[in-house]
This record gives structure tokens, sequence and C-alpha cells, in this order.
């Protein structure tokens, strides 16, 4: 295989993350030539249904899986945070994590007004940003991140909560006003995570497997597993982030259900052992 097509959403933040996979394969294999396929999602044309729904039904993914799967392209490139743990496809890499917390653009978290409103449709965050602050009001900002900021200036809310990972990737750092630590806000499963798939057993995921980073794996394991052990999905308050220390997990995992909001932070040996701590010890 000399020329590798990769099939990803056309968005900027999609073709930036598949552009560096490109550019680590590239690197991987000297002389491999690389096509990016531009693939419209349900997700990416659905301006109505909450953007939560769409992820938990892998609106983002399904046509990107597709084109692997009738031939139009031979892996798929993914936000590992939209990518259902069910799939049609085997995951050959995670080459790398970025910051995998959350931020704030538009006005800094302690310069936000009584009352103000910030934009996210995300469950986890609004059930997070509760607890920090009760006298905030939330809206869902549809768009990609280009254009929920373009909102944030035009006075839509006050602030919105994104992905630091996301903006780094498309050069917008200069964007963030404030950063969540890990005591304010624990990040969804995988954020920051790139998911390259292909067809088990093909050369393409032969190919890709040379950039799968070991660690990034170990944490991508440690919390989609977490997502498979509880059945939750994006329209669920759950949030967790696997970091290593040598051969231990430090697993933290926020979830908020009708017993109430709750966290845990957990330390075990493997994947497994760190779920299994975290089910235990918050009931779910």
């Amino acid at each position: 295989m000399t020329v590798l097509r990769i099939a990803t959403r056309t968005s900027a933040l999609a073709i930036a993350q598949s552009e560096l996979v490109a550019a680590r394969l590239r690197t991987a294999h000297p002389g491999l030539t690389t096509e990016l396929v531009g693939v419209n999602t349900t997700g990416d044309t659905d301006r109505t249904s909450p953007i939560a729904a769409l992820t938990e039904m892998g609106a983002f993914v399904r046509s990107v899986q597709t084109a692997v799967l009738d031939g139009r392209a031979d892996i798929a490139v993914h936000s590992c945070k939209d990518l259902p743990t069910e799939s049609p496809l085997d995951i050959a890499a995670f080459p790398e994590r970025a910051n995998p917390y959350d931020v704030l653009v538009g006005t800094r978290w302690n310069d936000l007004p009584t009352g103000a409103i910030v934009g996210t449709g995300s469950p986890r965050r609004v059930e997070q940003l509760k607890r920090l602050r009760d006298d905030l009001g939330f809206i869902e900002l549809r768009g990609n991140v280009e254009t929920r900021i373009s909102k944030i200036a035009s006075g839509a809310a006050a602030a919105a909560v994104l992905a630091h990972a996301g903006l780094s990737r498309l050069g917008l750092r200069d964007s963030i006003s404030s950063i969540f630590d890990l005591e304010e806000m624990v990040p969804a499963p995988a954020q920051g995570i790139i998911a390259v798939e292909a067809e088990p057993d093909s050369e393409a995921h032969v190919l890709v497997s040379a950039i799968d980073d070991a660690a990034v794996r170990r944490q991508a394991e440690t919390e989609r597993g977490l997502l498979i052990a509880t059945g939750a999905g994006c329209r669920t308050s759950l949030a967790a982030l696997a970091v290593l220390h040598g051969a231990d997990i430090q697993f933290t995992v926020f979830v908020a259900d009708r017993a109430g909001p709750r966290r845990v932070t957990v330390t075990a040996t493997g994947p497994e052992a760190a779920v299994e701590a975290a089910r235990s010890s918050l009931e779910i």
C-alpha cells in the first residue's frame, strides 16, 4: 500500500486531527502517501437535536466509518470522545493525547457576573458547573468551535465551555480565558484523544498500529471501559480521567444521577481494576 485514504469529517478540527495522523503515518512509513476523504455526517447537518444525543447515537462518526466499510477510504479518524463503545471497525491506534481539560472562552471564570449564561450542551459540564456556581444559567450553542467562539463574541452567552484539546489543535489557545483543573471539572472520557479505526487484519490496520501510543491506549481503555461497564452515554453526567503513574492508574470519576452528584479518585494497577474500584466506590 503506497496511498492511504483517510476518512474524516470536514470540520476544521476534524481536518486538523486527520492531518496530524497523516503526518505521523508518513513519518512512520517513508514513501507512504496520504489522502483525506471528506465525509459529511448526520451530526454536522442536524441543527436541531441536542449535541449530547447526537454524540450518543454516533451521529458524528457513523458516516466516516461507512466510508471505510464501503471501500472509499482505508482508515477513519475520530475524536475519541465522539466514538461509541460499539463499533464495526477496530481501533488500530490512539496516536496521542492533547490537554484533556475543559476551558472557558469569553469571560474569565472569576469575572462571571451573578446569573451569567454559560454556553454548553453537555450534561456532564452543567452538573459540575452547578457545583461550583449554583447561580449560573446555561444555553446550548450549536456549530463548530469557531462558530461557538463567534457566538460568545456576539453576546449569545457570557462564556462557553470547550475542550482545551480542540482549541489547541486549531491554534486558538489565545481564546482561552480560564482553564478548569481536575478539582473543578473532570473531563469527558477520552477527551483529547484521537482514535484511528481500520478493518481488522487489514494492511491499513498494520500500518496504523505503528503510531499507537501504549500509554494513551491504557488511558483510553480505562475511561472507555467505564462507559462500557456502566452503559453510560453522552447524555449521562459521567466524567472520567485516567492519569498514569508508572504501573498504577490514578482514576478520577464524577457522576450525577438519581443518587446525586459525587466523585472519587482511586488508584489501581490496570484498566479493569481501576474501573471496578471506581464503580464500587460510587455505586454505579
